[in-house]
């Protein structure tokens, strides 16, 4: 898999999964210790070959690896949060989502296989190169994913325009550990998968539109609710 911009292709670096670096000529970006294979190409021939919407460098990885559900749950007993996407098809919002779960401390978020967005160059890029920290399981059946983490003692909060619950007033509601509901961009959270939700969270707003995209919905609740 080829990844472009500076941010991904610096973490890639720093993680050890750069396979081989190629930067355009001129391009404003800097390393140090390159220990992996490295070329410049010319303006025109890197942009030929690679687009001009990369910000100057690539990079090639392996591709990547979803991990499996049981491996996941696993894991899930040792943290306190996980997020569920439920049909986020945006490539943009998706990896701006795996930046945010990020910035709070999610490292494992589980996907549908369908009519979902899958992890791919795009993605890596809107994450700033969070993807190489985050776990992504892509599952056949959400639901039963949801319903496997309360087995193991997870409770479920989801976002919901028409919640009955104060996104301000969960610190005295809400209980640990947790898994957050998102929903697509157009029609939100599926009815079979909301009815699962021990919380439905609404974010207060004071404006003329009626709601954030889902990105930014995800970080308001994930700042919430994981930045004790």
């Amino acid at each position: 898999m080829i990844i472009s911009g500076r941010n991904p292709v610096l973490e890639a670096k720093k993680c050890g999964k750069a396979k081989k670096i190629i930067v355009r000529q001129g391009a404003s970006i800097h390393f140090d210790n390159i220990n992996v294979p490295f070329e410049v190409l010319g303006r025109r021939a890197f942009e030929e070959k690679y687009g001009v919407e990369t910000q100057g460098v690539v990079c090639e990885v392996d591709d990547f690896e979803y991990m499996d559900l049981k491996d996941m749950l696993k894991s899930g007993k040792n943290t306190e949060g996980v997020v569920f996407l439920d049909k986020i098809q945006d490539p943009h919002n998706f990896g701006a989502i795996i930046r945010a779960c990020h910035c709070f401390g999610i490292r494992n978020v589980i996907i549908p296989r369908h009519d979902q967005a899958q992890v791919s160059p795009a993605v890596f890029k809107a994450s700033a190169g969070a993807l190489f920290y985050t776990n992504v399981c892509q599952v056949v059946n959400l639901g039963q994913a949801i319903d496997e983490f309360k087995k193991i003692g997870f409770k479920i909060a989801a976002a919901d325009i028409n919640g009955d619950v104060n996104l301000k007033e969960t610190s005295s509601i809400v209980k640990f550990p947790l898994g957050v509901i998102i929903g697509s961009e157009g029609r939100g959270i599926r009815e079979s998968i909301l009815e699962r939700a021990d919380y439905k969270l609404k974010i207060n707003m004071t404006a003329d539109i009626d709601s954030l995209n889902a990105s930014m919905s995800c970080a308001v609740i994930l700042y919430q609710l994981f930045s004790r």
